[in-house]
């Protein structure tokens, strides 16, 4: 008896559709969190797949400290756009490549304790891996 409620539970309700058979398909949508580190203070993002296997995204960031008053305590902010292209994929491993254009105001290089706003034009070449076709993890070299 277990056994056969196990399998009526696993056993699909519907059809499968495109979306669920193939998770970087045209009209896909997702959101994006990232890890802390580096100077990288991205926090979440979104991407849309505006065609199969080609993604627009958009990310945001913030660092705002409650207390600005101190020494380094600026707020700084950003907010890209990009397009990542699904060059190959095998199995659950997709591989790709995003230009990117971002603009936001970051500490800066040259003063201390001063902020400098910042427009950049960028790329990277990464690695996703969808656990399952609502799920993935990736990395971005760029």
């Amino acid at each position: 008896m277990h056994l056969l409620a196990l399998f009526l539970i696993a056993a699909p309700a519907q059809p499968a559709t495109a979306a669920d058979t193939y998770p970087t398909a045209r009209g896909t949508m997702g959101v994006t969190f990232f890890l802390p580190g580096g100077g990288d203070f991205r926090l979440i993002g979104g991407r849309y797949f505006v065609a199969n296997d080609l993604a627009a995204r958009v990310d945001f960031g913030l660092n705002a400290l409650l207390s600005p008053n101190g020494p380094g305590q600026n707020t700084t902010f950003s907010l890209s756009v990009g397009l990542r292209s699904y060059q190959l994929k095998r199995d659950r491993v997709a591989l790709f490549l995003e230009p990117v254009v971002a603009v936001g105001k970051e500490n800066s290089p040259a003063v201390a304790n001063e902020t400098a706003y910042f427009f950049r034009l960028g790329g990277g070449v990464g690695v996703e891996y969808f656990f399952t076709n609502r799920f993935s993890a990736g990395a971005t070299l760029g």
